[in-house]
Parts: structure tokens; C-alpha cells; sequence
């Protein structure tokens, strides 16, 4: 089990930390509130009224956890993005009437009719702030900084995998009437994080085999060589439990031991519907420092 620290408002002051695990939990729940968001304003009103009854909720939550967290100097912007500011609207009035239809849109030239007929439009008052809110968190997180790993290249992992879902948030939309990329399993994810992989790692060597011992082998999802980590990618579905989540990933580590190249095991859990009750519970479960073969599991969803 790893050590718990907390964020003394101050930054964070004390090895690999709750606080730490709390700032990356929020970043990743930001692609799930910009989605709630679009849906909120779009034509069907049925899907849209809720969304945004959902988005309420979970922005309030959100940002109350948030305000637990984040450092006394960075509290004054991140309250001042959701609360009104002068005469412009903010978080506060999007997530409480994102629906509020515009008095004047039917009297306005057909130029500022661009911004949509609603009172709170989308972007300025609520995606742009947002994403600046993200940014105070990003700088919150990297105050923390983390005890020495228990293998090299666990640190560099641990942040690509925060930061997936929003690569294949960006991957998945669609851009200038183009469709995006579909992520419909696990064969399409591994492809999202072989290229990414390749970007910070020199030798990225996909689909491993290990020898085979007692009538079988496995086959790792990557290898990095020079690291000499084994790299495991897997995405639960309706019909992925997380016990045989589980399953498999014991059967992994106990396979991957074999490999004459692997001294370290990193899994990734992409939890698109956020299936799995307790991510980090489960990553706890897996977590382990052995020096002979350290372990570590990151859930992260959509």
C-alpha cells in the first residue's frame, strides 16, 4: 500500500499523496462535465434537461472537492471562474440554467446569433472557464512532487495514463464535419497508447510473447526494453466484470514474471462508463513496491 500524503494549502509537502491522487481524480473527471455541458444546450431537450440535472450535481461535487484540495493561493482564481465576475457570467449561472433561452436572440443581427439563442452561451461560460480551472489544477498537481518511484519510468506512465481520456477525447470528436477516431475496444485503445507510448519512450515493442512454461504463454501489450516494463492495457465493458478485470491482470503479472526482459508491471483500466465501484480501492489492491518486480494499476475513465 502507498504512502498517503495530504495538500497543506500551501502545495503539497509530503511524499506520494491523497492530495495528489485527488487533483488527478478531478482532472479526469473534466472531459465527463464538458460533455454534460454540450448535451445540456443540444436539440433534443429530453436528453438535454438531463444532462443538465446530471451536470448540476456533479459540478457542485466537483468543485466542492476541488476546493478542498487546491493550494490558498490558487482558491481566489478558481472561485473567481465560477462565481460572476463584473458584468460576464460565469460557471455558476451555466450550471444552474443552461437552458435559459436568450431574450434578444430573435432582435439581433444575424452575426451575434452565432453564439446560439441561449442566455448562458456554452464556451464563454462554461467550457473556457473550465478548462482554465483544469489549468489551476494542473498547476496544483505539479507542486506535488512525487517520492522516488519504485521503478524507473513509473512517474512518466502514471501521467500518461491521467491524461488519456482526454487524448481520446480529442481523437474521438468530430472535427470540421470529419468524424473521429471510434474507440470501440481494446485493439483500438492499444493503438491510442502504442503512439503516445512512442512519443516518450525510445524502444516501444508491441505484442511480446513470453516463453511458454507449463503449456502456455502470454502476450504483452508492450515491452519497453529500455525500462524493462511490461505494459498492460485493458477496458472494461457490460460484459467485463470487474472480477474478471481483476482476473486477468493476476493472470498477467504471474505470466509476465517469465519474460527474461521484464523487471516491472504498468496497467492502464480504461473505465469509459465507470463500471468499476471503487478505482482506486482496486488500484490499492495491486499496488506493490517489490523491488524484484514492482507493480502498479491506474483506473481511469472517461
Amino acid at each position: 500500500m502507498g504512502r498517503a500524503f495530504f495538500v497543506d494549502h500551501a502545495g503539497c509537502d509530503v511524499s506520494v499523496s491523497a492530495g495528489a491522487r485527488k487533483l488527478e481524480s478531478l482532472l479526469e473527471a473534466v472531459p465527463a462535465l464538458e460533455s454534460l455541458g454540450r448535451r445540456a444546450q443540444e436539440d433534443d431537450e429530453e436528453d438535454a434537461l438531463v444532462a443538465a440535472a446530471e451536470l448540476q450535481d456533479r459540478y457542485a461535487r466537483w468543485y466542492a472537492e476541488a476546493l478542498a484540495v487546491i493550494p490558498d493561493d490558487l482558491t481566489a482564481r478558481f472561485r473567481g471562474l465560477y462565481l460572476r465576475r463584473y458584468a460576464y457570467p460565469k460557471i455558476q449561472h451555466f450550471v444552474r440554467s443552461p437552458r435559459q433561452r436568450w431574450a434578444l436572440y430573435d432582435h439581433v443581427p444575424r452575426f451575434f446569433k452565432e453564439r446560439g439563442p441561449w442566455q448562458y452561451a456554452l464556451n464563454d461560460s462554461f467550457l473556457a472557464p473550465l478548462q482554465e480551472q483544469k489549468q489551476l489544477l494542473l498547476q496544483a498537481l505539479a507542486r506535488c512532487e512525487p517520492a522516488a518511484s519504485a521503478f524507473p519510468g513509473f512517474d512518466l506512465l502514471q501521467r500518461i495514463a491521467v491524461r488519456l481520456p482526454e487524448a481520446i477525447a480529442i481523437l474521438t470528436r468530430e472535427n470540421r464535419e470529419r468524424p473521429g477516431a471510434p474507440i470501440r475496444d481494446e485493439y483500438d485503445l492499444q493503438r491510442i497508447l502504442h503512439a503516445v507510448l512512442s512519443v516518450f519512450f525510445d524502444d516501444v515493442r508491441a505484442e511480446e510473447t513470453t516463453p511458454s512454461r507449463a503449456g502456455g504463454s502470454y502476450r504483452i501489450d508492450f515491452l519497453l526494453t529500455s525500462e524493462k516494463v511490461a505494459v498492460e492495457v485493458k477496458m472494461t465493458r457490460e460484459s467485463m466484470t470487474t472480477r474478471q478485470v481483476r482476473d486477468q491482470l493476476v493472470a498477467d503479472i504471474f505470466g509476465y514474471r517469465r519474460h527474461p526482459d521484464v523487471s516491472a508491471f504498468f496497467a492502464i483500466v480504461y473505465d469509459p462508463g465507470r463500471l468499476m465501484d471503487n478505482p482506486r480501492g482496486f488500484e490499492n489492491d495491486f499496488r506493490d513496491d517489490d523491488p524484484d518486480f514492482p507493480v502498479r494499476v491506474v483506473v481511469v475513465g472517461a
